[in-house]
This record gives C-alpha cells, sequence and structure tokens, in this order.
C-alpha cells in the first residue's frame, strides 16, 4: 500500500460462519472454537467487506463497511489492487468482487447457535429495529460447507511470539519529533506534519517543562506552511482545511501565515 499514493484504506471480504448445526449456546467455550464451519470461499454474501482505512484522508463513514475518501483516493483489495466495487448495489463500496481470501479476511460470525441468534432477535440491530433479523436470515447465512480451524491455528501461533506494545515515552516522541521535522523536502508530508503537530501538542500536556514540545510544534506549524510552498493535492489540502480551525488558536507568529492560507 506505501506504493500507492492514492491507498486510503484495506478492504478486506467476509468469510461467513455458521451455528456448526448447534442448537444451544455453550459458553463454556469461545466462538472461535465453537463455530468452525463455514461458506465456500466464494459465496455470494462473501463479497461484504470491512474496512481498515487511514483516519486522517477520510472524508466521511458511510456505513460500517466503508468509508469516502479525500481527493480520489480509495480503498485496495489484498492484492493491493483497486477494490472492485459492486456498482449496481446501492453501497458500491461497501463490497469487493471477486472475493479475496487467501491472504487476509474477516470471519463473520452473524448467526452463531440457533438459540444465540434467537437472543440477537429479540434484542434487535444496532438502529433498534427488531426486524432486521428474522428466520429467513438465519437460514440463509447459516453456512457449514466448509471446515475451518485457521483462525485457532493462528491464534496459537501468535500467541507464542506475542509481545504486547510497550507504551512510547515521552522522550521516545520528542525525537520521533526530531526525526521527522528534520527534513528539506516538504511536498507530500501533510499528513505528517499535521501527525507531528497533534504528537506536539499532547506533550505539552504531559510534560513538566514543556519547552521542547512548544519548540516541536512551532517547527511543525511551519513544515505545514512550507508544504504550500510546492504542489499541494486536493486530500492534503481537505486535511489542512479540516484541521486550521485548531491550528487557527495556537500563539505562534506563523499561525497568521496558516490564516492567510484560509483567505487566499
Amino acid at each position: 500500500m506505501s506504493l500507492n499514493p492514492n491507498a486510503a484504506g484495506l478492504a478486506i471480504n467476509w468469510q461467513c460462519f455458521g451455528s456448526n448445526d448447534l442448537e444451544k449456546a455453550d459458553y463454556s467455550r469461545g466462538v472461535l472454537e465453537r463455530f468452525t464451519r463455514r461458506a465456500l470461499n466464494d459465496w455470494g454474501d462473501n463479497v461484504h467487506v470491512k474496512t481498515i482505512a487511514n483516519p486522517r484522508v477520510i472524508d466521511n463513514i458511510v456505513n460500517p463497511h466503508y468509508a469516502k475518501y479525500f481527493g480520489g483516493k480509495y480503498a485496495l483489495n489484498q492484492n493491493g489492487d483497486k477494490q472492485a466495487s459492486i456498482l449496481s448495489h446501492s453501497h458500491p463500496d461497501a463490497f469487493n468482487k471477486p472475493v479475496t481470501y487467501d491472504r487476509i479476511v474477516i470471519n463473520h460470525y452473524h448467526t452463531k447457535s440457533r438459540e444465540e441468534y434467537k437472543i440477537k432477535r429479540q434484542r434487535g440491530g444496532n438502529s433498534g429495529r427488531k426486524e432486521q433479523y428474522n428466520e429467513g436470515q438465519f437460514n440463509w447465512l447459516n453456512r457449514n460447507e466448509e471446515f475451518d480451524d485457521g483462525i485457532l491455528i493462528y491464534r496459537d501461533e501468535r500467541a507464542k511470539v506475542y509481545q504486547p506494545p510497550k507504551p512510547r515515552s515521552a522522550e521516545d516522541l520528542l525525537k520521533a519529533l526530531e526525526k521527522n521535522l528534520s527534513t528539506d523536502s516538504y511536498s507530500g508530508k501533510m499528513e505528517t506534519f499535521l501527525t507531528c503537530r497533534a504528537v506536539a501538542n499532547y506533550l505539552k500536556t504531559k510534560l513538566k517543562d514543556n519547552t521542547q514540545a512548544k519548540f516541536y510544534e512551532e517547527v511543525a506549524l511551519k513544515a505545514i506552511l512550507k508544504s504550500f510552498a510546492g504542489p499541494v493535492s486536493t486530500a492534503e489540502r481537505e486535511l489542512f482545511n479540516r484541521e486550521l480551525p485548531e491550528l487557527l488558536k495556537l500563539p505562534y507568529p506563523v499561525v497568521e501565515e496558516l490564516r492567510k492560507l484560509k483567505t487566499d
């Protein structure tokens, strides 16, 4: 994705898992252990996707499946190709066809056991509509054609090597600011500089002596200004415009130059 300047998200196809023919809920075991049968890889509803997206280039979240991005950016599938949306659908970007599945998928446990689905029907969807879940939908999504315990194998192998990430210290963050703001190149780095500004602002509230944090915040603002000396993409300008109201509240001389960009 890093090689594609227009990449803004990763659209990951579903793999729908069924009830394993379980009528009752057995809460002594987890979902991953209980439901190990699913639809075939390219079954119809597996064209649905969930998306991992870069929040700084999102214009708006349309629904839980996908977002709209600034400046012509778009999501990719697992192969690095532009997401192949289903244009005939009312939300075409909520899908990717053909289904991709050999590198990354989202396991989708919609039905679980019949008892759990009954509880789900009584609860209703997140919009409060109880009719959202019905017997016909259970029968359609209750797919058990193929055995798949891959998630268990992955989980067990990952547990052997997983190390929880350590919180980054203030000193580490200051070093990262120094590294990212020590540059002679400003074109195409609007997102980096806006992120540096946000990190510096965060550090101002965490450090007893926040002199360095204030210094890097001002440097980041100057870098943002210098970005406009070269070509600025639509996405970068939208990023800037979204952050500008907060930037204009800051007490640095460079803010007046940023204010002029708003009026130009």
